[in-house]
């Protein structure tokens, strides 16, 4: 593997009081892995790190108060290979801050924005290749607050996500379909279901006490359609304001029935007086032609009773003629085939004949007994007292209550139907939520024994935050067992470690990067100062801490600043 490039920081320059610091310009040893920045309770030791980071981070450090520190001047000295960069930033009229790259050439001309790793660059682009999301912000890791922690990890781990198909920018044409895109989705349709559930009460402690479990399909309510029951209704409203009226009409209805019905009858009744006629035409055919047979069976007999009497026949041939004549004669007697009973009718018209007349499966009978019951419906309804509601009335209470109940299980059906609504779209987005829980934890955080978990609440919300089980020195972490515990159980002093692990590996995966960590306002015992400068040595990174006390000029070493009354002192 090829070995990554380094840039140190040599040098700053603060050429304008910058808060309570005074103007000076600090060298920095770059074999020193611990830089530690002494003084009292506001000497300025957050100052000269926000200096720092103004020059090396750049403007976003001021992002939260621009005018934190008046007007600004300043420079920061890195050392990129061989080649002395400088980065200078300083206030403009309009109080915005001018940030500029530099470097010299072998005759002292200064060269802007210069060519670096052969691209041209400028001073955010250089700087931000250099750094991480780390490098300036442990604070946002160790915060107590779960969103910070959580919003800072996915920026860390932003590329190793990708690397999994989460697209994080929702301009992004792959945005829909990644996985937070689909998250955001199923949970604003989630909401929505929500909002309706609310609106009909589709809730498990408010379907309970109707005894409607919704694991239980048995228990459902099925959904009545009140628009036929509206109908019903006032059809009979209708009724009972226009009794005579409706009554007079009921009758036209019943008539014009049984006017269709006697239509239908004397049609049927025509067509069995036709087929008679067809019979009796054929009977009367075969009645004809038997006449000729026996009109010839006669001729035949005179005929041999001439011969007879003119001496042309033997003795007794006469008698034997006549004889087989009458036993060989085989006409049959003609018989007309049954007629069909016809449909009766009296001198106005009014059928007489019943059912019962005709044979059970032929088509009058059907009909004749289609008319009876029509003819006494009409006979019954003529007997109903004129204006008399009764029973209409009792239908309309009937069907309004019916439309009670059926409203009332409507309003059921929809507080089950809402909420298995809202439950589907839940469970969308808790498998949803699973499976970006899945891509989270399979994250290699490059760091032995430290991992990331994940919480669910019930709304099914993810908690991200980091575990670590003290690999690295056990006995200082004051976790032998190497147990994972969460980052935010080990002390203010533990965690900036914990840090400094991390962002090891976070600076390793770069082709060039500037090696250093920031920690602010956290105590640092001896014990502590020690591990940071084991670790500055051997992770390659070096540190810069903050550390509050009364100390003496006399006592600096090298690698340390003393701060005093706005002025930077060290060896």
């Amino acid at each position: 593997m090829e070995k990554q490039k380094e840039v140190k920081i040599i040098g700053l320059k603060i050429n304008q009081q910058l808060g309570i610091l005074q103007s000076c310009h600090l060298t920095f040893d770059p074999e020193n892995k611990l830089i530690a920045i002494k003084g009292e309770v506001g000497s300025g030791k957050t100052t000269l790190q926000k200096g720092l980071s103004l020059a090396t981070k750049g403007v976003d450090t001021l992002k939260d108060d621009k005018q934190l520190y008046g007007e600004i001047d300043e420079e920061v000295e890195l050392l990129d290979g061989d080649i002395k960069i400088c980065i200078g930033c300083k206030s403009d009229e309009k109080g915005s801050i001018d940030y500029v790259i530099y470097t010299k050439d072998k005759e002292g001309k200064v060269i802007k924005n210069p060519e670096i790793d052969g691209k041209k660059v400028t001073p955010a682009s250089y700087l931000k290749s250099l750094q991480t999301a780390l490098t300036w912000r442990i604070d946002e890791l160790m915060s107590e607050n779960p969103t910070v922690q959580k919003k800072l990890l996915l920026e860390i781990f932003k590329s190793q996500l990708a690397g999994l198909g989460v697209v994080f920018d929702k301009k992004d044409d792959k945005w829909n379909d990644s996985i937070l895109g689909k998250i955001e989705a199923a949970e604003v349709s989630r909401t929505e279901a929500e909002f309706l559930r609310k609106q009909v009460g589709g809730f498990l402690n408010q379907l309970s006490p109707l005894g409607i479990d919704p694991e239980n399909p048995d228990t459902y309510p099925k959904r009545v359609d009140l628009g036929t029951l509206e109908e019903q209704k006032n059809t009979l409203q209708y009724k009972i304001n226009n009794v005579d009226e409706v009554s007079k009409g009921d009758l036209d209805k019943i008539k014009n029935k049984a006017d269709a019905v006697i239509n239908k009858i004397k049609a049927e009744d025509a067509l069995i007086i036709g087929r008679n006629k067809a019979k009796m035409e054929e009977f009367q055919i075969r009645k004809d032609v038997y006449s000729q047979h026996l009109a010839t069976k006669g001729g035949i007999e005179i005929d041999v009773k001439t011969l007879h009497d003119s001496n042309c026949l033997k003795e007794g041939g006469y008698d034997a003629l006549i004889s087989t004549l009458k036993s060989s004669f085989n006409a049959i007697t003609p018989m007309c085939e049954p007629l069909e009973g016809v449909v009766q009718f009296n001198d106005k018209g009014v059928i007489k004949s019943k059912p019962e007349h005709f044979e059970k499966d032929s088509e009058v009978y059907k009909l004749l007994l289609d008319f009876d019951i029509i003819r006494a419906d009409y006979s019954s309804r003529l007997k109903e007292p004129k204006g008399d509601t009764t029973g209409l009335e009792k239908e309309l209470a009937l069907v309004v209550e019916n439309i009670g109940i059926a409203t009332d299980n409507n309003k059921r059906f929809k507080m089950l139907e809402s909420f298995l609504n809202w439950q589907q779209l839940n469970n969308e987005v808790v498998d949803l939520r699973n499976e970006y829980a899945n891509m989270l934890s399979g994250i290699n955080t490059g760091v032995e024994g430290l991992k990331i978990c994940i919480d669910k609440d019930e709304s099914s919300k993810l908690d991200i935050y980091l575990k670590y089980n003290g690999a690295y020195d056990t006995k200082y972490f004051a976790n032998p067992e190497k147990e994972y515990r969460k980052l935010s159980s080990y002390s203010g002093t533990q965690k900036p470690l914990i840090c400094l692990l991390l962002q090891n590996f976070l600076l390793s995966s770069k082709p060039k990067a500037m090696r250093y960590l920031w920690i602010d306002d956290v105590p640092i015992d001896n014990k502590t100062k020690a591990l940071l400068e084991r670790m500055g040595k051997e992770l390659d990174v070096t540190i810069i801490v903050n550390i509050t006390g009364d100390f003496e000029k006399s006592t600096l070493k090298n690698g340390e600043l003393l701060i005093e009354g706005g002025q930077v002192f060290f060896e």
